[in-house]
This record gives structure tokens, sequence and C-alpha cells, in this order.
């Protein structure tokens, strides 16, 4: 019965490393006068068992330049040029955006919404910030043969949305 244990000891042990990997935030604030920003990723697992992000959205003010736009960022991988982006909320959709790819250097490809056959990224940003607000976070991208599920706290959605609301001034 002693060894019984050791071996279930040992065996939960082993398990839990092995499933466990390095949790990273869904989702994260820069809130202050001067700019409120919510970043929400989407994770995937690496083979190095950590968790890390395959896509991010910055919803970002600039309240000091009274700006706001939502930014994209991925891999260098990722095709550059226009894709358009649907935004889907409990398997259907909602908006579509669309999405200017170009690479950023040679670590990532970037990108910022504005309304599918618009121009102006405020408007996208009010868009997507109001769906973000009635999803409390939790919404689906679809673009290009890839779907991005996101998760975000919905503090971190509230904290922002309170940034804004105090802080930024159209």
């Amino acid at each position: 019965m002693k060894y019984l244990f050791f071996i279930f000891f040992f065996v939960i042990n082993f398990a839990s490393r092995d499933v466990s990997a390095k949790l990273q935030p869904t989702s994260s604030t820069l809130n202050n006068e001067g700019m409120c920003r919510l970043d929400i990723y989407h994770l995937t697992k690496s083979q190095q068992n950590t968790f890390v992000p395959d896509l991010q959205i910055a919803v970002i003010t600039n309240n000091t330049m009274r700006h706001r736009y939502v930014d994209l960022k991925t891999d260098i991988d990722h095709p550059t040029g226009f894709e358009n982006i649907h935004y889907y909320r409990s398997g259907s959709p909602v908006e579509v955006f669309t999405a200017n790819w170009r690479n950023n250097g040679n670590k990532h490809t970037v990108g910022r919404f504005v309304m599918l056959g618009g121009t102006s990224d405020r408007q996208a940003f009010d868009v997507f910030a109001t769906l973000v607000k009635e999803d409390r976070g939790h919404f689906e991208l679809r673009g290009n043969k890839k779907k991005y599920r996101f998760n975000a706290k919905e503090q971190d959605v509230t904290d922002f949305l309170s940034c804004v609301k105090n802080h930024y001034r159209p």
C-alpha cells in the first residue's frame, strides 16, 4: 500500500507538469488620462509547452490627440495586403471589418481595422468596441480560413470602457 501511494503521487506529479503550460493573460489594459488601451490575445500552445499570442488586438484611444483605432498584430508569416475579417457572435456573423496587413520589420505583421467598404478607423473602433462590450469580451474573428476565439476578462473590458468614458473627448 505504501508503494501504491508513491506511484500514485509520482504519476499525478508527472501528469500535472506535462499538461500545464505557462499561462498567459487573455487580455490586459493600460489606462490613464492620456491613453485607454485594451489588448486582447488569441493564444496557441507552442512547442515549448507555453501559450503564446497568435493574434493580438489592441483597441486604443489617444486621448491627447483625440484619435481612436483598432490595431492587429500577428506573426511575420501572415500574408500582407487586404483581408476581410468577420466578427462572429455565438457562431453567427455580425459585422465585417477590413485590415490592410503589412510587415513591421522582420518580426510581425500588423494591420488596422476599418469597416468593410469604408476608410474610417474611428468608425471601426466605435463598432468594434460596442460589439466587445455587448459580448463581454467573448467573440470570434474569422478571416482567410483562420478562426480566432477571444475571451477577454470582463473586468478589463469594463475598465477600458470606463477609461474611454472618463478621459476620451471626441
